[in-house]
């Protein structure tokens, strides 16, 4: 170990090496780097954790140890409450400073504060997972945003900030750990943990190839392919980027993102494409809105953002919450989804509103409940992004819809999968129904004996809801 003291870099929703702010940060300070993840057991043993996620988040701390292994570098790993390990660690190795970027959930905060509390040294942190921080985009009169609409307009008009320019990665720019206890990256079993699904390639190479394959061509046919459920035989997703995962656990930056979309935008004069690139970027924006109201409003985390739903009476029936989960309600679009969420950790966009609204419309089970289940199975689940959609499908959110409008998973089903390509991928029982009646089997003569008849119907369901949500009228 070398008789310079370094500085730790503790990573978390931050795991790459390039255009890291922390880490860049830690880097031009002149002083050796340790990069530190610690295991907390807190979020370990919570309800909310995901098998497939933390998997996937342990594919892409092997992809760091490894980019660190060509320098002769390594990872350094602790289990414990972190806020006793790092003021350990940073005695451990004599470090004059902390360095770390912002997580935004209610438990971050309060953590990263009781850490910056228990360290006697510097601490430095970095907004890098927003372009623009919670605070940057502000109504005119002061205060956060709580509608989508002008959140985007105000965000469009900032200036963003670019990347940080690439640096040096060699033995140098980080410690030795010769001497440091390292516990080392714990496997999936380790951790008390067992999954059967497969995890797609995690780490930052990858999460820049997918970003490369996506601005090549597909960008530009978003605006109308990313609704369309698509041909899992081909490509499961169809139409998306699929770098949903990547940001969740920065594997890649959202400028090198956003910057990639401006570029995109400027190589093409059609209007068309450049709607799409558009509609690509808003998605990052509703990420960013999302994450603000979670700052300025941390009650949505279990509340219902707009008080006057707490009037609503949501059944309480396990044994639909059960058929909904295993996707045997009868409805093959909602089926379909949900089986494809518990067979790769996985859902496109337009099946996360399909399978929210009838959880919570036609079936009237809490938005809670469906949220937690995301969160329990997602790769990207995150928090601030998870909670709005299914608020936003609830009704009960900033920027929802309204509680009258109701999706039909049957015109949803026609609409976004009209050969049942999806369906019959997902939902083997359906696989040779007649296209006549695969969004609807149970119209046929005789329908699949193996498929279950619908659980609710959806029109009496739909009244059912109207009358429910009828109690917040004039509040």
């Amino acid at each position: 170990m070398t008789d310079t003291p370094p500085v730790i870099v503790w990573m978390r929703r931050d795991l790459r090496l390039q255009d890291n702010l922390a880490l860049a940060a830690a880097i031009h300070s002149g002083k050796q780097v340790i990069p530190l993840f610690v295991f907390d057991p807190r979020i370990l043993k919570s309800e909310r954790v995901g098998v497939p996620r933390l998997k996937f988040m342990l594919a892409g701390l092997e992809s760091i140890r490894t980019d660190l292994h060509k320098h002769q570098r390594e990872l350094l790993v602790r289990h414990g409450d972190p806020v006793e390990v790092i003021p350990q660690v940073m005695q451990e190795a004599n470090a004059t400073g902390l360095y770390f970027n912002i997580d935004y959930t209610p438990y971050a905060r309060k953590r990263d504060e009781a850490v910056k509390a228990a360290v006697q040294q510097e601490v430095h942190t970095f907004h890098d997972r927003l372009l623009a921080p919670p605070g940057t985009v502000q109504k005119n009169a002061g205060g956060p945003y709580s509608v989508y609409t002008p959140f985007k307009n105000k965000w469009r008009e900032l200036i963003k900030p670019d990347q940080t320019a690439d640096y040096p990665l060699t033995a140098s720019e980080f410690h030795d750990l010769s001497g440091i206890k390292n516990d080392g990256l714990p496997s999936l079993d380790d951790l008390g943990f067992a999954s059967t699904i497969d995890v797609p390639e995690a780490g930052e190479t990858e999460a820049h190839r997918r970003l490369d394959h996506f601005m090549e061509k597909p960008i530009y046919a978003y605006d109308d392919a990313r609704n369309r459920l698509g041909n899992p035989h081909d490509d499961p997703h169809t139409g998306t980027s699929f770098l949903s995962p990547y940001i969740r656990f920065g594997m890649i930056s959202p400028r090198h993102i956003y910057w990639r979309a401006r570029t995109a935008y400027s190589n093409t004069n059609n209007d068309a494409k450049r709607e799409s690139v558009v509609s690509f970027v808003d998605e990052i924006i509703w990420h960013e809105f999302y994450t603000h109201v979670l700052w300025f409003f941390p009650k949505v985390e279990t509340d219902n953002f707009q008080e006057k739903y707490d009037a609503v009476q949501w059944e309480q029936n396990a044994e639909t919450l059960q058929a909904w989960k295993d996707g045997c309600t009868g409805y093959p679009v909602v089926d379909a989804a949900m089986r494809q969420l518990k067979g790769t950790g996985w859902m496109h966009n337009r099946a996360r509103m399909i399978v929210a609204s009838f959880l919570t419309k036609d079936l009237l089970i809490d938005w809670r409940e469906g949220e937690k289940h995301f969160m329990q199975w997602l790769l990207d689940g995150d928090l601030a992004a998870n909670n709005g959609g299914w608020q936003w499908a609830a009704g009960t959110g900033t920027d929802a819809q309204p509680y009258f409008r109701i999706f039909n998973p049957v015109s949803q089903s026609k609409k976004f999968d009209p050969d049942g390509t999806f369906i019959r991928h997902w939902v083997p029982e359906l696989r040779d129904v007649p296209d006549k009646y695969i969004h609807e089997p149970w119209k046929m003569t005789t329908p699949p004996a193996d498929y279950p008849a619908p659980i609710v119907d959806h029109k009496a369901a739909r009244e059912r809801t109207l009358e429910a949500f009828a109690v917040v009228k004039g509040k």
